[in-house]
């Protein structure tokens, strides 16, 4: 079974939350339902990635493929509508990584 963008948007609506002037965002205790809930759709993935700015925070991304209406929904990551960062306690060997790429 495929699904379009908009039917993924209307399947998970009631899980995504928005708040005046910032991204919209989902909890993430209900990413297991997320997941779930997209799962018999053959050309729809969901994955979590850090943000484009590097900063910390995680993305939920969701990946529709279609010939015509595919596309890619973002959201942020919360826990209870707080802003979370979550800490990769070996971020020092990636940051030692890029300095060599620079200098070598």
């Amino acid at each position: 079974m495929k699904a379009s963008i908009s039917e993924v948007k209307g399947k998970i609506a009631s899980y995504i939350h928005s708040t005046f002037l910032d991204r919209e965002y989902v909890n993430e205790q209900d990413l297991p339902v997320v997941r779930a809930l997209l799962q018999p759709y053959s050309n729809v993935r969901v994955s979590i990635e850090k943000t484009r700015h590097d900063d910390g925070y995680l993305d939920c991304v969701i990946s529709v493929d279609a010939f015509l209406g595919g596309g890619t929904l973002r959201y942020e990551i919360r826990s209870n509508g707080k802003k979370k960062k979550y800490y990769d306690p070996l971020a020092w060997i990636d940051e030692i990584e890029k300095w060599d790429a620079l200098f070598f």
